[in-house]
């Protein structure tokens, strides 16, 4: 992604560029970015360390950090749950039907997807929906839109995913990425638990099919919209 650091074109192998500052015969190598304070975290973006300031400032932004990075994982941890306490605030009866319909939203496109990929099993829903919250994830941390990371008909599924999450904001002004991210986690729960009470490794997929019908949700956003003309006139 433009404006990242890359590996091997901004930091060099710590014996060549790191600056050494030797106290009590310790070995403290100074952040390769900012050059100014003690590197105390290993990037796996730029393979060399940084001090957590510079971590904080250019994390998702300057950094094209990995999913695997703990760092990034405990402050995608610590920002969403403070999102989420923000979103929880407002009337708890908007709150609950903004999540419903959010999550009618990503799960109608699942079902639409399944509908032309029949062998579609859930483990590939799981990989899609993750790949969902780990982008959206990303965006609410940097402001930087982010792709779903994946391939094959796990990227596809993803994208469709996110479609249909565009299509019910330009329509409703819902969802906002903090809920996206919220309903893709709390997906990914209920289909890794319908999944493991199934053998043909559909068990998810199979129970979304009986509840939502494919290509359904326009029909639902007219309904919704047409309620809410009608509601204003």
């Amino acid at each position: 992604m433009n404006g990242h650091f890359v590996p091997g074109n901004n930091a060099k192998p710590l014996d060549n560029q790191a600056e050494i500052s030797r106290k009590g015969g310790s070995a403290l190598a100074v952040c390769v970015l900012c050059r100014q304070r003690k590197g105390k975290r290993f990037c796996p973006a730029v393979y060399n360390v940084i001090c957590p300031t510079c971590c904080g400032t250019h994390r998702l932004k300057k950094l094209n950090c990995p999913s695997s990075c703990p760092y990034l994982r405990q402050a995608k941890a610590i920002e969403m749950a403070q999102r989420e306490a923000e979103w929880a605030q407002q009337s708890a009866q908007r709150a609950e039907v903004e999540q419903r319909l959010t999550a009618f939203a990503v799960e109608e496109a699942i079902v639409t997807f399944v509908a032309q990929n029949p062998d579609l099993t859930d483990a590939e829903a799981v990989a899609a929906l993750q790949a969902v919250q780990d982008a959206v994830e990303r965006e609410v941390m940097s402001g930087i839109p982010h792709e779903p990371q994946g391939e094959g008909r796990v990227k596809a599924l993803a994208m469709h995913i996110l479609q249909n999450a565009h299509a019910m904001r330009q329509r409703l002004g819902i969802p906002h990425n903090v809920l996206l991210a919220r309903v893709t986690r709390l997906l990914v729960q209920r289909a890794l638990t319908l999944s493991q009470r199934s053998r043909d490794r559909q068990g998810y997929l199979r129970a979304l099919r009986v509840d939502i019908q494919p290509n359904s949700l326009e029909q639902l956003l007219a309904r919704l919209t047409s309620s809410a003309a009608s509601t204003r006139s």
